[in-house]
């Protein structure tokens, strides 16, 4: 039996990576959080459980490469975009201690996980998706407000917030910052539009999952989806996947203007929404552990038009 290390089994998305795991059988899933075990409902479905330290410390890579070791990890999922970008960078010293990482490659991680990184290059490649950015305080006063203000290396939306005025854009951001700590955006809005995506580079496979948002919570979550289908999105999704030499699974986030699709960022990472992307014919979650292994993708048939909801549950911890 394979062993599987899911972490931060407290969100959304690794809960539907442990369930789709679960789900498929002949694993032997071990997940790990930074809470304690009786405050992850999750926990509940996995055979072994373990509390992390934060991805984000200094020691976090040392840490990982001794638990796999020690657990014998076959394969690992991380769902947290700094751990993604860490794990991804250690691949190598992952691989010779026999761990596989269900992860995208580094080279994509960190042009995506890097918003500046990445504008430029939709910029430079796709630039009628490209939204307006302004690099420098005197570009900034001459755009037409509001605008949108976003870190270059941001998770769920922190830190991300319209800007009405200049004089409000000035209190917020300095000079030096502008197109490299923050990106200051033209301000777009329209129907959020999420896209999950698999790329097999071995086999040449591409899949694309686009769902429109109909309610979306405080974090930026869709709670309610509808599954449909778009020639030019899945053109779009595709260009991106294969510019960027995608190995694995990602999502890619769009605003439909009613003018066409203007992108956001692309997540490296499985999306908030994977279960809605299962439940509708394309398990990214097992897909992503085939790329891992050289194999083949398994992809069913999309069922479009299929509308999803989520709703929270209530489980007792303590027996």
């Amino acid at each position: 039996m394979k062993n599987v290390l899911v972490t931060a089994i407290g969100t959304v998305t690794a809960t539907a990576v442990v369930r789709e795991l679960k789900k498929h059988g002949g694993f032997r899933i071990i997940g790990a959080d930074i809470n304690n075990r009786s405050e992850i409902a999750t926990s509940l479905d996995v055979d072994e459980y373990y509390k992390f330290p934060f991805s984000t410390t200094e020691d976090y890579i040392p840490f990982a490469l001794d638990f796999c070791r020690e657990h014998k990890i076959d394969y690992y999922y991380a769902v947290i975009d700094k751990e993604v970008v860490g794990i991804s960078k250690n691949r190598e010293r992952f691989s010779q201690i026999g761990t596989k990482l269900c992860v995208p490659e580094y080279d994509f991680v960190k042009t995506c996980h890097f918003k500046n990184v990445f504008a430029d290059w939709v910029f430079e490649n796709i630039p009628e998706i490209a939204v307006k950015e302004y690099k420098s305080l005197a570009e900034a006063e001459k755009a037409d407000y509001p605008v949108f203000i976003k870190p270059s290396e941001g998770v769920a939306s922190s830190g991300c917030r319209r800007i009405d005025s200049f004089e409000q854009l000035s209190a917020y951001v300095n000079e030096d910052g502008i197109g490299k700590t923050i990106l200051v955006q033209e301000y777009i809005s329209g129907i959020n539009i999420t896209a999950d995506c698999v790329r097999n580079r071995k086999t040449g496979q591409c899949c694309v999952i686009p769902r429109r948002e109909l309610l979306r919570n405080s974090n930026g979550c869709g709670i309610a989806v509808e599954i449909f289908y778009d020639e030019k999105l899945e053109k779009i999704c595709r260009d991106i996947m294969e510019g960027l030499d995608l190995n694995g699974a990602a999502n890619i986030e769009f605003f439909d203007t009613g003018n066409g699709y203007r992108i956001i960022e692309v997540n490296p990472r499985f999306s908030a929404g994977t279960l809605y992307s299962c439940m509708a014919g394309i398990n990214t979650v097992m897909n992503a552990m085939r790329i891992a292994d050289g194999e083949e993708c398994l992809f069913g048939d999309i069922e479009v038009g299929a509308r999803f909801a989520e709703r929270y549950e209530p489980y007792r911890m303590d027996k």
